[in-house]
């Protein structure tokens, strides 16, 4: 029998991006796109969420935590400033970064180029984000 992948393989292109929707504490405007490539509802995964993230140059993903769920980044091009926890850390492409689940985690794109992301959490939905700037 023959595996159907309509629903276990996604594409960015095709999926297209949207704006992050999230306010800050001063009601500020989280910023950058995200595609979901895996998830309960397109995927029906129990277990994870992966997504193409974008930031474009300037943009500010606010610095935020989850108490119910660890995240992943994988930068796939670009140099962010990544903030994890009281550190901020340069990265770079290929570099894989954990963020545990409570830990403060942001990205800054302060260059010229787009940095584009693999992001994976350790729900497949609904999980919690809690502003913490």
């Amino acid at each position: 029998m023959a595996t159907d992948i309509s629903r276990l393989v996604h594409n960015v292109d095709e999926q297209g991006f949207t704006a992050l929707e999230k306010t800050g504490l001063r009601g500020q405007r989280d910023q950058g796109l995200v595609s979901t490539l895996i998830s309960r509802d397109l995927s029906g995964s129990d277990d994870l969420c992966v997504s193409w993230g974008r930031i474009l140059p300037g943009q500010h993903h606010l610095c935020h935590h989850h108490p119910d769920a660890s995240e992943f980044y994988v930068v796939i091009s670009g140099e962010p400033l990544v903030h994890l926890g009281d550190t901020e850390y340069r990265a770079k492409p290929g570099d894989g970064i954990y963020i545990p689940r409570g830990t403060t985690h942001g990205i800054t794109n302060d260059g010229d180029d787009d940095v584009n992301l693999v992001v994976g959490v350790s729900k497949p939905a609904d999980w919690q984000f809690v502003a913490d700037e």
